[in-house]
């Protein structure tokens, strides 16, 4: 369904594809028509609040797969319900490896990664999407770093949130949690034709003369480098591999009034950790 290959992977300064019209033209005009309104997210958030948010609180508005916000926009629209199949999917996880599948190992990939092992009941609830790692998380991982012998394929899943960031919102330089495969942006809102100042993904270099695996996935502001800026666009999207080196931020949304909109997708495996 992507409309990317091999070709279009950016070397440096880690593997990653910014591509304008990542998704079927027709398929992403139907996605734009039935963009959740307003009442969705106001909905989703009177139930949940800010846990689990990747925007945050006062900053934006996030629905998630799993949501029953998610669920009602899946019903009443086929054009999300025809992303939703594709994304949870065996399918995804092959054209991920397509694309990336020959950097995994120098990128320093653990796990066993298997289209066959892909759980399409399994959904990531809103609790467990915490800044830090819990203590469970952090003895999983322990325990998976002490384990003896190579291991089987690892049971994948993946996310979708549907994202409305607002004035506010920013990232710093950061890798997105250890147990994500990859991570893919797409967004909806074209920020210069709607006058948006600010919310551009940046993509960051490492200053560390080492190797990937050894990097730290929140990076001091001294160890990182910008090299690129992105401005989102319709049907812009950016697609990587959550390797230790995949530093990548927003710089702040400045404008008030005015939604940036976006898709946050990822493939990942049901461990601590897979890099």
């Amino acid at each position: 369904m992507l409309c990317i290959d091999r070709s279009d992977v950016v070397a440096k300064p880690f593997p990653h594809v910014a591509k304008s019209g990542i998704l079927p033209a027709d398929l992403f005009a139907r996605l734009k028509r039935d963009f959740p309104d307003q009442s969705y997210f106001d909905d989703q958030q009177s139930e949940t609040g800010a846990v689990g948010s990747r925007t945050g609180a006062g900053t934006g508005f996030d629905i998630y797969r799993g949501d029953s916000a998610y669920d009602q926009l899946i019903a009443k629209s086929e054009a999300w319900a025809e992303l939703d199949r594709f994304i949870n999917s065996p399918e995804f996880v092959s054209q991920f490896l397509e694309v990336f599948g020959p950097d995994l190992e120098a990128l320093g990939l653990k796990a066993v990664i298997s289209p066959n092992r892909y759980d399409q009941q399994l959904v990531e609830p809103r609790d467990v999407l915490t800044a830090q790692l819990s203590w469970g998380e952090r003895v999983r991982l322990l325990l998976a770093r002490l384990r003896i012998g190579k291991p089987g394929p690892a049971r994948l899943f993946t996310r979708l949130d549907i994202e409305r960031s607002t004035k506010g919102y920013l990232k710093p330089p950061h890798c997105d949690r250890a147990n994500r495969l990859c991570s893919l942006i797409i967004y909806f809102t074209d920020m210069a034709a709607e006058g948006i100042e600010g919310g551009e993904l940046t993509i960051h270099r490492s200053l560390r003369h080492t190797d990937p695996s050894s990097h730290p996935r929140h990076p001091k502001p001294n160890e990182v480098e910008t090299v690129a800026e992105i401005q989102p666009a319709a049907n812009l999207g950016v697609f990587f591999p959550c390797s230790n080196n995949s530093y990548h931020g927003v710089k702040p949304v400045l404008t008030p009034g005015k939604a940036r909109d976006f898709l946050y997708i990822n493939i990942s495996v049901d461990a601590a950790s897979c890099w």
